[in-house]
């Protein structure tokens, strides 16, 4: 399990960059003190070699440590001993991104974008090492994972400290109306900016909350779009079935009750998750395979042509706004 991820200056030992992935670590702490204080050993006395990962351990942990030369960087992670070969595989990933992100570390002043980029990669390579970590760790103590580099240097950025009453303004605005939509789709947008905004605001307990609001909405949608495609697959397998039983002089005196059924149930799973035109229009179409009064053969039959022509990527029904 991974614990720790450091990034330190390696002449001066200042600490540049901090992330905890675990907070359940208390029957390890008696250990820490100790384990610090040789660890900061440790590295002071390293040689700049750019390509090796040295390791020191104390009980079940231990602390990998791989100096980035070019950038005079000392990545040190603190993992348990089990994951040792797991994390020699991690290692040079995360080189290649901190030394991508170079100018981080070797300027005064960053900008909240560039290190919420590199936040983010972080975050995505050590995802994707799931052996080492649960993917929900990331989400459930993002609390501790939100520290900066500016934090870590008593630094905060002039341009985010003047607009931060505007950003906390144009929050509360998508706040009121993420709370006001019907519309499942646009709750996602719209929850998606509200976590953008609070990302730059810093501000934990929102990111946290809405974090979960994000997870439920996209499941939400991923069961309905199975849902979707259950029915309109048997909208087009039915119909398909009803026009081999009948030629196109009697299509309108045909019995597509079941296509009906099921249209109807695709139209009703729409709603609150399309714009209303897509939602309005297959309610129609089913409506009138059952209802023909003053309808005629040449009108039902180019009914039955567009029911036949549905797309099949569920995507295209529904409603994505402008995101």
């Amino acid at each position: 399990m991974l614990y720790f991820l450091f990034l330190y200056h390696a002449d001066s030992g200042e600490l540049f960059y901090e992330k905890e992935f675990q907070a359940d670590i208390n029957s390890q702490m008696d250990l820490f003190g100790s384990f610090f204080a040789a660890l900061k050993s440790f590295i002071s006395g390293m040689t700049n070699d750019n390509n090796a990962i040295s390791t020191i351990g104390l009980g079940s942990l231990i602390a990998s440590i791989f100096r980035i030369s070019d950038i005079n960087i000392d990545l040190v992670i603190i993992a348990e001993d089990v994951d040792k070969k797991e994390i020699q595989k991690l290692t040079p990933k995360l080189k290649s991104i901190i030394f991508n992100y170079k100018e981080l570390f070797l300027v005064d002043a960053v900008k909240s974008e560039d290190f919420e980029k590199f936040d983010k990669e972080i975050n995505e390579i050590i995802i994707s090492h799931r052996n080492i970590l649960d993917p929900n760790v990331l989400i459930e103590k993002q609390k501790s994972l939100l520290k900066s580099i500016w934090d870590q240097r008593g630094k905060f950025s002039d341009q985010l400290r003047e607009a931060k009453k505007d950003l906390e303004n144009e929050r509360s605005i998508i706040v009121n109306n993420f709370s006001k939509e019907k519309n499942v789709i646009e709750k996602l947008s719209l929850c998606k900016l509200i976590l953008e905004i609070s990302d730059k605001l810093e501000d934990e307990q929102f990111f946290l909350e809405y974090q979960k609001k994000l997870k439920r909405i996209t499941s939400e949608i991923n069961d309905q779009k199975i849902r979707l495609k259950h029915y309109l697959t048997q909208v087009k397998q039915l119909l398909k079935g009803n026009l081999g039983s009948c030629g196109d002089r009697t299509l309108i005196g045909g019995d597509f009750k079941e296509v009906y059924s099921n249209l109807y149930s695709f139209s009703s799973k729409l709603k609150n998750f399309a714009s209303v035109e897509i939602y309005e229009k297959y309610y129609h179409l089913a409506s009138k395979l059952v209802y023909r009064k003053g309808i005629s053969p040449e009108e039902f039959s180019l009914i039955i042509d567009e029911i036949s022509n549905m797309d099949e990527n569920i995507d295209s029904y529904l409603h994505f706004g402008e995101s």
